[in-house]
């Protein structure tokens, strides 16, 4: 490539700076550390009515993005799912010769509008709280029931066809060697009608929370040319004199060739931004 082409691009991948944005990283959520905590209520009203609690560990996906993964003082909500590993089981004695049992399966909270980015919002220290976050939680909630006066049964609940629900969830960020974890705690609050034969006589009020620890390696920036964890004309003009000089560095193809591909492969790194 000739030195007129060559700088003819400066202009090109100039422009491009104020399109570089962060990298969304891919976090696994650890079941080890992560769980989700219920307590189901069943409210019968004048009748009475009692609690039982149960908890299952997480296993599922945070996809976020930071100005700076070394040191990140802003953060985005991309995306997040999580899965309960096991089945929720409760018990109650809600009144007089009256019980209750029933069993979650399938559980999990997610992101209601995954593709709509959250943020940034700023971080201070390492806390952060993203507001308003639309929240799906699911599950099939089997209640089986003999409740005095009205009778015995059993109720299916698709906790998904509760709605959206919107929550503040607050987090971590801890940066560390090629990895950063994050910590997050999704509120759950829905409540659904009881009903025996037809006839609503109580609600089942679930609350609780989802606490999620999540680790993601940090990758490489390749458009990072200066090594300052951000993208400006400063790496452009690094990547220009290490193109012009023939410098392995900016040969991007790795094919012992400097040439247009490598410039294509540079934009498109640059484009891409920093995670």
């Amino acid at each position: 490539m000739s030195m007129k082409s060559l700088f003819c691009v400066v202009g090109v991948i100039s422009g491009a700076a104020s399109f570089a944005g962060a990298q969304p990283l891919d976090f696994v959520i650890d079941p080890a550390q992560s769980s989700i905590d219920l307590t189901i209520e069943l409210d019968l009203g004048a009748l009475g009515g009692d609690t039982d609690s149960d908890s299952s560990a997480l296993s599922g996906m945070i996809e976020a993005s930071f100005d700076d993964s070394a040191s990140p003082t802003e953060s985005s909500l991309h995306d997040f799912f999580a899965a309960m590993d096991s089945n929720l089981n409760y018990n109650w004695a809600p009144a007089f010769l009256s019980t209750a049992d029933a069993t979650l399966t399938g559980g999990f909270v997610e992101y209601a509008d995954p593709g709509v980015v959250l943020g940034p919002v700023v971080m201070t220290g390492s806390d952060l709280v993203f507001p308003s976050v639309p929240t799906v939680v699911g599950g099939v909630l089997t209640v089986n029931y003999n409740i005095f006066l009205f009778g015995s049964g059993s109720e299916v609940i698709d906790l998904s066809t509760l709605g959206v629900t919107f929550n503040d969830i607050a987090g971590t960020v801890v940066p560390g060697d090629g990895i950063i974890t994050v910590t997050n705690t999704v509120p759950i609050d829905v409540t659904q009608p009881l009903e025996v034969d037809g006839t609503v006589i109580g609600d089942v009020i679930v609350t609780g929370s989802a606490t999620m620890v999540a680790v993601a390696q940090v990758p490489d920036c390749i458009a990072d040319f200066t090594g300052d964890g951000v993208l400006d004309f400063f790496d452009v003009s690094a990547f220009l004199s290490a193109f012009a000089a023939q410098d392995p560095a900016a040969d991007m193809t790795n094919d012992g060739a400097w040439d247009f591909f490598d410039v294509s492969a540079f934009l498109a790194a640059f484009g891409a931004g920093c995670p």
